[in-house]
């Protein structure tokens, strides 16, 4: 979706505009889609129907929040107006060794889930009876390696850090 919002962002640029309208748009459109979404799982008379278009349900309503902080984002950015949640910027406020260990150790956690979810789910997949089953577990299996990325996307930023903080201490001396 493109179409504009109504919202003017004053100071800012013909991109940034156009980028929040595009994001606000988006955001509406998410709405009438979960609208739409929750209308069918309350009115299906099928309980497995129902049951999987709830969990979709859940997802919109988190893109939907996702999409509010972006263009909350962009509007802080470029106005320096700050309404509502925003997607922080990446800072360097942290400690790298931690972050970095946290981050080793979460992704060993969820590497072992994934791994365990999988043969859950081709377990559930030879059980002809449970397809619902066995598809709930591939999304739990999506999920973890949505996790894994976001685990990876934070151990560079912590590599980061510290080369930069390792930098400045050898500045120094």
């Amino acid at each position: 979706m493109t179409a504009a919002s109504t919202e003017r962002l004053h100071g800012a640029s013909v991109s940034e505009q156009e980028l929040f309208d595009a994001l606000v748009a988006h955001e509406r459109s998410e709405e009438s889609v979960i609208s739409d979404y929750e209308r069918t799982a309350a009115t299906t008379s099928s309980r497995a129907a129902s049951y999987l278009i709830s969990l979709i349900v859940e997802d919109e309503r988190r893109h939907h929040r996702l999409l509010m902080e972006l263009a909350n984002t962009v509007r802080a950015e470029s106005t320096m107006e700050e309404r509502g949640r925003t997607v922080p910027a990446a800072d360097m406020q942290f400690d790298p060794d931690e972050l970095l260990a946290s981050t080793e150790r979460f992704l060993d956690v969820e590497r072992r889930d994934r791994g365990e979810l999988r043969r859950l789910a081709r377990r559930l997949r030879a059980n002809a009876e449970s397809p619902i089953a066995a598809m709930v577990l591939d999304v739990l299996v999506s999920d973890t390696a949505r996790h894994i990325k976001m685990l990876r996307s934070l151990k560079k930023m912590a590599r980061r850090a510290r080369r930069a903080r390792r930098a400045r201490r050898g500045w120094r001396t």
